[in-house]
C-alpha cells in the first residue's frame, strides 16, 4: 500500500485551489465551492461553530457579544470564519448548489443553522459580509459601514450606498439600472463613477428631466 491509498481523495489527483490560503477578501465562485467541499468540520473548527451559533441564538432580543477567533499563523482562522460567513447564509452559487450542502456537517451544527433560519425569518433575515478594513484614510466607522452595505447588496462606497437607497425610495432604482444594463454595463459600476459615466448621467436624466439644464 502507498501513502496515497489512505487517503479519502488521491492527493495527485487534485491542486488547492486556494494554494492553501483562505482569504475573506476572495470572493472567487470555484475557489469558495472548494473550501466549503473540504471543509473538515471536527475538533476546533466544530468547538468554535458551535460556540458562535449557540452564543448567537441564546442572545436573541438582547445584546449580541462579539467572537474573538485567535490562533498561530495559518492555523485556519481565516478558513474557520470565511466558511461561517458562507454557512450562515446558506449562500447559493448561480448553478444553485447552496452552501449548506457542499458542507459536511456534524447533526448539532446542522441543527443550529436551521434554527438560525427559523429567526432569520420572524425578523430582518439573514446577513453576512467579510473582508479586511483596507489601510489609509478615512473613517473607521465608515469602512466598518462600507461591509454592512456589501452584506445587503449595496456598494461599500458610502456616498454611491446613499445614492442607490435614495433612488430605491423614489421608484426609481429598477428602471436606471435596466437602462444601463442595456447598454452593456455594470449598474453600480456606472453609479460610483456618478459624475463620469454617461450611461448614468443619461439613464438618471431620462427620470428626473427637471435636472436636465
Amino acid at each position: 500500500m502507498k501513502n496515497r491509498d489512505i487517503f479519502l481523495k488521491d492527493p495527485l489527483s487534485w491542486t488547492l485551489a486556494n494554494d492553501g490560503v483562505s482569504s475573506n477578501n476572495d470572493t472567487d465562485a470555484p475557489t469558495l465551492r472548494y473550501e466549503l467541499e473540504t471543509f473538515v468540520c471536527d475538533g476546533e473548527y466544530r468547538n468554535g461553530l458551535l460556540k458562535m451559533l449557540q452564543g448567537y441564538l441564546s442572545r436573541l432580543g438582547q445584546e449580541q457579544a462579539g467572537a474573538w477567533v485567535s490562533g498561530f499563523y495559518g492555523s485556519g482562522k481565516s478558513h474557520l470564519v470565511k466558511v461561517l460567513r458562507y454557512l450562515w447564509t446558506d449562500y447559493r452559487f448561480p448553478e444553485g448548489d447552496a452552501a449548506r450542502t457542499l458542507c459536511t456537517l456534524p447533526p448539532e451544527i446542522s441543527e443550529l443553522l436551521l434554527e438560525l433560519n427559523t429567526r432569520g425569518k420572524q425578523g430582518a433575515g439573514l446577513h453576512a459580509a467579510g473582508g479586511t478594513l483596507k489601510a489609509g484614510s478615512g473613517d473607521v466607522r465608515a469602512r466598518v459601514l462600507g461591509i454592512l452595505f456589501r452584506s445587503v447588496g449595496l456598494p461599500e462606497k458610502v456616498s454611491v450606498a446613499r445614492l442607490v437607497l435614495d433612488l430605491r425610495e423614489d421608484g426609481k432604482e429598477e428602471a436606471i439600472f435596466q437602462a444601463i444594463t442595456d447598454e452593456g454595463k455594470e449598474p453600480l459600476t456606472e453609479a460610483s463613477r456618478m459624475y463620469t459615466s454617461r450611461s448614468f448621467q443619461e439613464a438618471y436624466l431620462a427620470q428626473y428631466p427637471h435636472h436636465g439644464d
